[in-house]
C-alpha cells in the first residue's frame, strides 16, 4: 500500500487543474484516500466514471495509484447509461452485474448531476454492493451548467441523505469540499470569461485570476467557520449498506 505522501504527490501531479491551495482538490485528495484504506487486498472495487466529460484522464490516476491492492473493475457512464468495455448497456441507468458483486463503488468523475432517474442509479448502486459494502460519490451542488444537455440535478446535502436512505443504504455522511470562497475563487474566471473583453485583456485577467483572485479566496475559505458548505461545489458522500 502506497503512503499517503506518495499518493498526494501523484494526485497533485497527474490530476488536470489540481492545485494545492484549492480546498476542492485537497477534499478530493482526502476522500479518494479514503477509499484507498478500504480498499485492502481481498476488497472488489467498482469505479464508475465518464471517460467523454474530457476533464482528463482522472481515473487512470486512481487506477494505477489509489486501486492497486484490491480487486480492480471499472465502468463508463455516458447519456445516461453504462458502458462496460465498450459496450453500451442496452438499458438506461442499470449495471450490467450480479447482485452483491461488490465490497466498495467509487465515483472517480462526477456523474450525479448527469443522472436523470437518480433514484434508480441509486438501487443500482445498493443491489451491487454486498452487506456491509461502502459506496463513496461525489455529488454537485454548486456548479454551472455543463455537458448540455444531460445536466439535470444539483444536491444538498438533505436530498442526498433522503435518496441514499430511501433506496436502503443504513449509514450516510456528506462533507462540503469547500466554503463559499473556495467556490467564488472558482467561478469569478466563468464570470470574466462571459464579459467578452478583448483577448488581450483575458489574458491579464486570466494571469490575475490565477496568482492573485484564486489564492486570496482560497486561502480565506480556511477559515469558514462551516456556514459557507451552503455554497460548497460539491459534497462527498460515504454510505454503507
Amino acid at each position: 500500500m502506497k503512503s499517503k505522501k506518495e499518493l498526494e504527490k501523484e494526485f497533485f501531479k497527474c490530476i488536470p487543474k489540481a492545485r494545492k491551495i484549492n480546498p476542492f482538490f485537497r477534499s478530493i485528495f482526502e476522500f479518494m484516500y479514503e477509499v484507498h484504506q478500504a480498499a485492502r487486498p481481498g476488497k472488489k472495487l467498482l469505479n464508475i466514471y465518464t471517460s467523454k466529460d474530457f476533464s482528463g484522464g482522472r481515473e487512470e490516476v486512481y487506477k494505477n495509484n489509489f486501486f492497486t491492492d484490491c480487486e480492480f473493475d471499472e465502468i463508463d457512464f455516458w447519456e445516461n447509461r453504462f458502458i462496460y468495455g465498450a459496450t453500451p448497456v442496452s438499458e438506461l441507468h442499470t449495471l450490467p452485474f450480479p447482485d452483491q458483486s461488490y465490497d466498495i463503488l467509487v465515483t472517480t468523475k462526477y456523474i450525479m448531476e448527469h443522472v436523470a432517474e437518480p433514484e434508480r442509479l441509486l438501487r443500482e448502486f445498493y443491489r451491487v454492493l454486498k452487506p456491509g459494502g461502502e459506496a463513496f460519490v461525489v455529488a454537485a451542488h454548486v456548479r454551472r451548467q455543463h455537458q448540455k444537455p444531460y445536466d439535470y440535478f444539483r444536491y444538498t446535502e438533505f436530498g442526498l441523505e433522503y435518496l441514499f436512505k430511501k433506496v436502503g443504504f443504513r449509514e450516510f455522511s456528506a462533507r462540503p469540499t469547500n466554503g463559499a470562497f473556495g467556490t467564488f475563487g472558482e467561478y469569478a474566471y466563468f464570470f470574466e470569461r462571459g464579459l467578452g473583453l478583448p483577448k488581450w485583456i483575458e489574458n491579464s485577467f486570466d494571469f490575475a485570476h490565477y496568482w492573485i483572485v484564486q489564492p486570496i479566496c482560497f486561502f480565506i475559505d480556511r477559515f469558514d467557520n462551516g456556514y459557507g458548505r451552503d455554497l460548497t461545489q460539491y459534497f462527498t458522500i460515504r454510505a454503507r449498506k
